[in-house]
């Protein structure tokens, strides 16, 4: 609720309205007139519920109470409350017997308390028409009296455990709402019961059907005609499936068959070999998801294809199922015209866990016009060429091929994760099997993913798979590859319409790398490629191009041929190529634009350009050996500087720092040996407002005068030695950084 609609029911409510958190003198007024009352405990500022009841003088006049956190307190008081009408709980662990003093009582919430059973007075409560206790995860019985609350209309069960139904509960004729019935094996508390409840609304779950043993208590259940329900979950407990006959077992199933007008249908751990002809007929015509779960015996499905409005199917665990044929889009008798779309309305398609499963036949017809979504998961027996063939008829009877927005494959076998799943307007694809390239081959030449935008393939770590420009879609901007060593980029004189290309520990036999074959390229990044020599082009400039990552590329030697002639990157990082011996030459004409250089453990780098970078550099980013070189270029336009140390045993720095004017931030970092800040080197940044110092766990002392007096802030980040100097505020450390507005000590602040 918004504030002021808040503000304003409070001040209609007036005095008989009492929120109390903490008692104060305002709420004196409020004792006398209180009739809606709420207690909200804050911790240590809050009073227990006694002590908060005992200043209300007139508890007579309550008719609500809410978040309580116990009613022991409360006990002696019953006789005083029994006008409430409305009580609910925080916090409550036994419900005590005087509960059904309060006879006035129409709204009782326990939820989420960990009761574990209900007193018999509670159906003492006969004007009660709500109970709520969901969540009550410890409460596994109702009381025996159950059916003297006759005005009951709502029972809210979800999420408790209950291992019968009381008997009788056929009495409660305003019954609505009841989230499950468990079927008991006495007749009290049998399927029977469920015959007079016939206002029963929303969902309904029946539980433990196999202790249905005759069909006609079924038949009693009345179930056809409770019109009011939308979803309905049919559930055996899960075990032996061995039957003495399967047949009564569709019989039982066959007089559950609810009215036409469901929505949604579950049936779980069904016993019996086939199906009624009520599952799937198409007089439910309003019919939107159905899902039918571990029915081991089944060995064909339902016929679903003629249900006009069905939208989600799901089918999982049929362990004796081998195909699925044409049972499974209509019956053999149904004589309707075959220019009739089959699952005309399904846009969500789930197959799992089905262990037998081998052949997968499609009718003539057309079917699935609408589907959006396919998922087929840990399916390892079916035939991998039907499979494919399958799915791109299915891709391509969609209506709008550009609605198919997620397609999954995944196996578990042997341990490997094998997966391919279409989400939006990106394909993933883990560990490439046969159906799934040639699933994906026949989609692409087809042009079913005309509108992928995004692919990213991994784990395929013994499919021998050639990815072509002509292979790709024409929409496809973003490609990512990860774990794929004998996966071949092929470039020649294919062209590639990527913006992003990632490469990620794959493409071993990728020893070079044309930047010609990517004409549209913004972002490249490149990572454990182990052969990869050299990244060239031949036909500068590359215009396109704007960040460029390489990245543990231990054969990497050189930017050949033009190398790096892109007048609009901006940013570049060389990590962790011990053999490349140099930057692109002539940068500050090649990279004009360049604002963003990371070099980080180059080991043979012997040189930077000769002519210098480039003017607009603003943050660079090296390692201490690699500073020296940077001290004759031209670096007056840098604004972020960032030094990490080496195994070299610096203990003192900066040294020789260079003309740096526009410099705001510097950060030094992991200088193992590093005792001695210079002060009188640092002092020459005049513009220089942050210095961050991390992991330097020696460094303890600083020489000269003080640190700039332009700095706005100085952060200590593990550098124990010289951050409890500065903690201590010592002589010899703190006048020279006193006259910083912000210090900051292992993410402490102590100015």
């Amino acid at each position: 609720m918004h504030d002021l609609l808040h503000d304003l029911a409070i001040f209609l409510a007036g005095n008989f309205y009492c929120r109390i958190e903490e008692l104060c003198e305002e709420h004196e007024e409020k004792k006398v007139l209180a009739r809606h009352f709420s207690h909200i405990e804050r911790g240590s500022l809050g009073h227990p519920i006694s002590e908060v009841f005992n200043s209300i003088v007139k508890m007579e006049s309550l008719r609500t109470s809410l978040y309580l956190e116990d009613l022991l307190s409360m006990e002696s008081m019953a006789s005083k409350l029994k006008y409430l009408r409305v009580l609910s709980f925080r916090k409550l662990d036994v419900l005590p017997d005087s509960i059904g003093e309060l006879i006035h009582l129409r709204y009782l919430n326990l939820s989420w308390t960990k009761i574990n059973r209900l007193p018999e007075s509670l159906c003492d409560l006969y004007n009660l028409r709500t109970l709520i206790l969901h969540g009550c995860t410890k409460l596994t019985m109702l009381p025996n009296g159950m059916h003297n609350l006759v005005n009951l209309q709502h029972l809210d069960l979800r999420e408790t455990h209950l291992k019968e139904m009381p008997g009788g509960i056929s009495k409660l004729k305003q019954l609505r709402t009841l989230d499950y019935f468990v079927v008991g094996k006495n007749e009290d508390s049998g399927v029977r019961e469920l015959g007079g409840l016939l206002n029963l609304h929303g969902s309904l779950h029946l539980k433990k059907l196999e202790n249905i043993v005759d069909v006609k208590e079924t038949e009693n259940a009345r179930m056809i005609n409770k019109n009011l329900i939308n979803e309905l979950y049919l559930e055996w407990s899960s075990g032996n499936d061995m039957v003495s006959n399967t047949q009564i077992e569709r019989d039982i199933l066959d007089s559950l068959q609810p009215h036409n007008g469901l929505k949604e249908l579950t049936i779980t751990e069904y016993k019996g070999t086939i199906f009624p002809n009520w599952v799937g007929h198409s007089s439910y015509n309003k019919m939107t998801s159905v899902s039918l779960e571990s029915c081991n015996n089944c060995f064909m499905l339902p016929s679903l294809g003629l249900l006009p409005s069905l939208k989600k199917l799901r089918i999982e665990g049929f362990r004796k199922l081998i195909s699925v044929g044409m049972e499974f889009y209509k019956n053999e008798g149904d004589h309707r015209s075959s220019s009739i779309a089959l699952f005309p309305s399904l846009e969500e398609l789930e197959f799992r866990s089905m262990p037998c499963w081998e052949e997968w036949y499609l009718p003539d017809s057309e079917a699935f016009p609408q589907i959006k979504i396919i998922m087929i998961k840990y399916c390892l027996m079916l035939k991998k060429d039907m499979l494919s063939e399958v799915l791109t008829r299915i891709v391509s009877s969609s209506s709008d091929v550009s609605k198919v927005r997620k397609l999954e494959i995944k196996h578990d076998d042997l341990g490997y994760h094998r997966d391919m799943r279409l989400s939006g307007d990106t394909l993933s694809v883990w560990s490439f099997t046969s159906a799934m390239q040639l699933a994906l081959k026949a989609m692409i030449i087809r042009n079913h993913l005309c509108c992928l935008q995004e692919m990213h393939i991994s784990d395929c770590l013994s499919a021998a798979v050639s990815l072509r420009g002509n292979f790709l879609p024409k929409s496809l901007q973003i490609l990512k590859i990860s774990c794929c060593r004998y996966l071949k980029l092929v470039q020649g004189q294919h062209k590639y319409d990527l913006v992003e290309l990632q490469i990620e520990r794959s493409c071993d036999s990728l020893t070079w790398l044309s930047l010609d074959a990517f004409p549209n390229l913004k972002t490249l990044s490149i990572e454990e490629c182990s052969n990869l020599e050299s990244v060239s082009m031949s036909e500068p400039p590359h215009a396109a191009l704007q960040s460029v990552k390489i990245k543990r590329c231990d054969k990497l030697v050189s930017f050949a041929g033009e190398g790096l002639a892109a007048p609009n990157l901006t940013h570049l990082e060389l990590t962790e190529c011990e053999k490349l011996e140099a930057l692109p030459s002539y940068m500050n004409t090649l990279l004009p634009n360049l604002h963003t250089l990371r070099i980080d453990n180059c080991d043979d780098m012997c040189r930077v350009p000769e002519g210098g970078l480039s003017p607009n550099l603003k943050h660079l980013d090296i390692h201490e050996p690699f500073w020296g070189r940077f001290l004759m270029v031209n670096i007056e336009a840098l604004t972020r500087l960032s030094i990490h140390g080496s195994i070299m045993r610096v203990k003192s720095f900066p040294y020789s720092l260079p003309q740096l004017p526009s410099l705001t931030t510097l950060n030094l970092s992991w200088f193992d040996s590093l005792e001695t800040l210079e002060c009188n080197e640092l002092i020459r940044l005049t513009s220089l407002q942050e210095l961050h110092i991390q992991y330097c766990w020696n460094l303890q002392y600083m020489e000269g005068e003080k640190l700039p007096s332009s700095l706005l802030l100085l952060d200590i980040f593990c550098c124990g030695l010289l951050g409890e100097e500065c903690k201590n505020k010592h002589e010899q450390i703190w006048p020279k950084i006193e006259h910083i507005p912000t210090i900051l000590v292992d993410g402490q602040q102590i100015v």
